[in-house]
């Protein structure tokens, strides 16, 4: 870190005193990057942060059963906790009765669906009479044609601004450039991350045939 500070220092004083850049342009530059380089700087740290916050709860549990004499009613209940937030973790349900449908099936299908699966159609999905049911519905569409719609957007953008890159001429520093990749990767990163999560007709298909397969284990 400290010898690219280094080489952007040299390359700053240099096309200052070129004339290259004026010093408020170089002021500019560093106002809107820095926060960037301070996160990516802090990464590590945030990142260890964000898993000790989320495993503060695992934690604490897994604590009352290492450090206290509880009776086995009391540690079997912690454990069945630890169970839930595992399982929630895995599915997207905190609910026990579903989790134990789904863990069902996935243990079943488990060559032909990855363990998080479900999760992405956790909305869409409920228990009757201990089955697992997928509703399709308007819900279902519409936020679907909104997860393509962002795709479509942060993807515009992101050619949007490589075009802009291309045709800019000479009216553009070398800060700007730098702006215009940083928002491009962002775009495009966003834009895959919101195609992932529209439901494929494949996925669907697979979908249906896996809650389909409750019937016909019933019926046998």
């Amino acid at each position: 870190m400290e010898k690219i500070l280094d080489i952007l220092n040299g390359w700053a004083m240099t096309a200052v005193s070129s004339g290259v850049l004026q010093v408020k342009h170089i002021i500019f530059f560093i106002f809107i990057t820095s926060p960037l380089f301070l996160v990516i700087w802090k990464l590590r740290e945030i990142i260890s942060f964000v898993n000790e916050v989320k495993n503060s709860r695992l934690n604490e549990l897994q604590l009352l059963l290492d450090n206290h004499e509880l009776s086995d009613e009391v540690s079997a209940c912690i454990r069945d906790e630890i169970k839930r937030i595992i399982g929630y973790r895995m599915t997207g349900f905190a609910d026990v009765a579903k989790q134990k449908i789904i863990f069902r099936l996935l243990s079943e299908n488990r060559s032909s669906m990855p363990v998080d699966f479900f999760k992405k159609f956790r909305s869409f999905l409920l228990v009757r009479n201990d089955v697992l049911l997928f509703k399709m519905g308007a819900a279902f569409w519409f936020e679907n044609i909104v997860y393509g719609w962002f795709s479509f957007q942060f993807l515009f953008i992101s050619f949007w601004f490589v075009f802009v890159f291309f045709h800019r001429g000479g009216t553009i520093f070398f800060g700007v450039d730098l702006i215009l990749y940083l928002v491009v990767v962002i775009c495009f990163f966003f834009s895959i991350f919101f195609a992932k999560m529209i439901f494929r007709p494949k996925e669907c298909r697979l979908l249906k045939k896996v809650l389909q397969m409750q019937y016909d284990n019933s019926s046998e």
